[in-house]
């Protein structure tokens, strides 16, 4: 019998997306976004990639999400 279980929880804190862009020249660009809504998708995530390509004019090759919570008991 399991006694003493320990329940925990989880808090979402915040998440931040950081990319990094090539131009034709081989040139690379790193970028960091913050405040990215806790439930975003993977799908907006590539959406939010193929934007930013066409408004930069370059290639985003890297998409990085990292996401923050607070666990506690």
């Amino acid at each position: 019998m399991l006694e003493g279980v320990i329940q925990m929880s989880t808090t979402w804190i915040k998440n931040s997306l950081n990319t990094i862009s090539v131009s034709t020249d081989g040139e690379k660009r790193k970028r960091s976004f913050n405040n990215i809504k806790s439930a975003v998708t993977d799908q907006e995530i590539v959406e939010f990639g193929k934007i930013l390509s066409l408004l930069t004019g370059t290639s985003t090759d890297e998409l990085k999400l990292t996401t923050i919570n607070n666990i506690g008991a």
